[in-house]
């Protein structure tokens, strides 16, 4: 079991116009390792790990969102 997962994030800029969130990511080798076994693959190009890891956030977003983080709206 990978346990030393680092995950920094930086460079964060909104742009109010669009309502777009971009930051940069880096992860260590331990992190790299784990997407590669959450995958089930260890060839994969730095491309596509950083892809898998998008589509991991995007996850982990919607599920904790569903999990009551959802806003409530009284009218």
């Amino acid at each position: 079991m990978i346990i030393n997962q680092k995950i920094d994030v930086g460079d964060v800029n909104y742009s109010p116009l669009s309502h777009v969130l971009r930051f940069t990511v880096a992860a260590n080798s331990d992190a790299i390792r784990t997407i590669e076994d959450i995958v089930g693959r260890n060839n994969m190009s730095m491309e596509e790990v950083a892809t898998e890891m998008g589509k991991i956030l995007e996850q982990a977003i919607r599920m904790n969102y569903t999990r009551g983080g959802i806003r409530r709206r009284f009218e």
